[in-house]
């Protein structure tokens, strides 16, 4: 999917408006309904920062090149655990991406599983 594509469907999912859209990022409406219609990319580099981060998605999901919304998960342990941690789990989220709907729901439901015989 491509960054204009996934620009309209993050506004769709907050229920914004073109015009308040263009308000949060402190453009004009007429350049987002530019980058919607794949007329214009924003060539601003804090631009694309702010639209991730108000969506709270990566910039390579606003690019179209993977389709996890975002890596930054929070680990609360000390920092050289959550540094191999995040490692990781971005190299397992790489792998889930590359995976169909059904097979990422089967290995989700045998995580659960694994962690519930772990609790007992």
């Amino acid at each position: 999917m491509a960054f204009c594509d996934r620009l309209k469907n993050l506004r769709d999912e907050k229920g914004l408006s073109q015009v308040e859209l263009a308000k949060i990022l402190n453009i004009s409406r007429q350049s987002v309904g530019n980058y919607e219609n794949g007329l214009r990319f924003p060539n601003d580099e804090k631009l694309i920062i702010k639209i991730a981060d108000y969506f709270n998605v990566s910039i390579d999901y606003l690019f179209g090149k993977t389709n996890i919304r975002n890596f930054n998960i929070i680990i609360k342990e000390d920092e050289e655990t959550y540094c191999k941690k995040n490692s990781a789990l971005e190299n397992l989220f790489y792998e889930l991406d590359k995976l169909s709907p059904e097979t990422i729901k089967k290995i989700t439901y045998t995580i659960k599983l694994f962690n519930k015989k772990n609790t007992d």
